[in-house]
């Protein structure tokens, strides 16, 4: 009788070992989908920047660079040939407007402490050949469609992992 608790025991923890790890994943995975715009760089020119992005377009010729770093820290780099300069505010925001007006493609490379981003931002129309949230193939930046998709499967995946531990035990 002793052996049999301790195996069932073990499956039980195995099982909730299991359903936990992944909660995690599926949380994670949210999240990734989340804070698209809420890193270094969240916008610029008003338009949601999403992290890791190689080329970013904007029709303004002086875009509002804006992003989340830590409290008081420095950002530092270059758009176009110009210098970056500003630091956080308690809330941890920054934001930089270049000085003079920037044309055509522009390579970018920001940095704070760990954090960087570095892509070409192109002034100018985005190319007819390009995704637009208009496009039937591409959910539009911020949709929350892909979110809530991945936080059904994760509370699915929970639900029927602990139904199977009831059952099990």
């Amino acid at each position: 009788m002793a052996a049999r608790l301790t195996l069932n025991a073990k499956r039980l923890m195995l099982s909730a070992i299991t359903v936990f790890s992944l909660t995690l994943i599926t949380l994670h995975l949210s999240l990734i989908t989340v804070l698209a715009g809420s890193g270094l760089i969240s916008s610029i020119g008003g338009a949601t920047f999403i992290q890791g992005a190689t080329q970013f377009w904007v029709t303004s010729s002086r875009p509002t660079f804006s992003g989340i770093t830590t409290a008081g820290a420095a950002v530092t780099g270059t758009v176009g040939n110009q210098s970056v300069s500003a630091t956080a505010d308690a809330s941890s925001n920054w934001s930089w407007t270049p000085a003079a007006d920037l044309t055509g493609d522009n390579t970018v490379s920001i940095t704070s402490g760990s954090q960087s981003a570095s892509f070409t931002l192109t002034i100018g129309q985005l190319p007819e050949s390009i995704a637009t949230s208009g496009a039937g193939g591409l959910a539009p930046a911020g949709s929350i469609l892909p979110t809530v998709a991945i936080l059904v499967f994760g509370i699915s995946l929970t639900t029927f992992g602990l139904v199977g531990l009831k059952r099990r035990f």
